[in-house]
């Protein structure tokens, strides 16, 4: 949906409420989520991990406190669509890594010529290889086998923090709803329907993202469920569009019924 190109000014749009029907009539959503099936999905450890499937199949928990892990399709290039789903740390034991990576193919986790980006989120600051900030942040991997993913250095490459999450770790017990959009070009995370990350590949150092697969990470944290997983369309890289995350939609929806009813008094 491009606000510009229909001659609407950001002012003009009053509420939260406007905005998301805006953006429901223009059909930002090309297409319904699919549920993911995760039984074609397998990990890269590099010590220490267990992914379990649950049952329904469109969710996983991670039980381990290990070496940093990969749990993800092979084979698959995702580029132009976007995941969506919950993430939970069902424990208060540790402070660690929890997150994603983006353009991931087989067996890169212990290749030193990788080239995929990394979506982590620490609870707590922490010294131990190196000092890790609590917070959300991106980066880049180009050796994985060599580089240090606690302090993101010798082949891990932090692009940005995340706007609001950048230094806030996520708490125990919690459940949180993301999305990625990814794109060529740009990715994107929304936590909480808000969007942290807007990243482009000019800002990571390249001509355009390495395809590959999307995939959950982990890094030294047991009790990670990854839950009511699902994929759609990638809405346009066009910046002047206005993507709303799958989250977002239904509360569109009911906002615009709701001022429709007003409306009709």
């Amino acid at each position: 949906m491009n606000v510009k190109a229909m001659g609407i000014s950001m002012k003009h749009l009053k509420t939260t409420g406007a905005v998301l029907a805006l953006a429901l009539s223009a059909g930002v959503a090309h297409a319904a989520p699919v549920p993911v099936d995760l039984n074609t999905w397998e990990a890269d450890s590099k010590g220490g991990a267990s992914w379990n499937i649950q049952p329904g199949d469109d969710a996983v928990l991670q039980t381990v406190n290990g070496e940093p892990t990969i749990f993800f399709e092979p084979g698959t290039n995702a580029q132009g669509t976007a995941l969506s789903g919950k993430i939970t740390v069902q424990t208060n034991s540790d402070d660690d890594f929890i997150g994603f990576v983006l353009g991931y193919q087989d067996n890169e986790l212990f290749s030193s010529t990788s080239d995929f980006i990394l979506v982590d989120w620490k609870q707590l600051d922490q010294n131990f290889d190196g000092f890790a900030p609590e917070g959300l942040a991106i980066s880049r991997v180009t050796d994985a086998a060599n580089g240090n993913f606690w302090d993101h250095s010798n082949g891990v490459t932090e692009i940005e923090r995340a706007t609001n999450l950048g230094s806030t770790g996520w708490a125990d017990n919690t459940e949180y709803s993301f999305d990625i959009i990814f794109n060529p070009n740009l990715i994107q995370v929304f936590v909480d329907g808000v969007l942290e990350l807007s990243t482009t590949a000019a800002e990571a150092g390249v001509a355009a993202f390495d395809n590959g697969s999307f995939g959950f990470y982990n890094y030294s944290q047991s009790n990670v469920l990854y839950s009511a997983l699902e994929e759609r369309e990638a809405p346009p890289e066009d910046p002047t569009d206005m993507p709303v995350p799958a989250s977002l939609m239904l509360l569109g929806a009911g906002l615009a019924a709701l001022g429709l009813r007003r409306r009709r008094r």
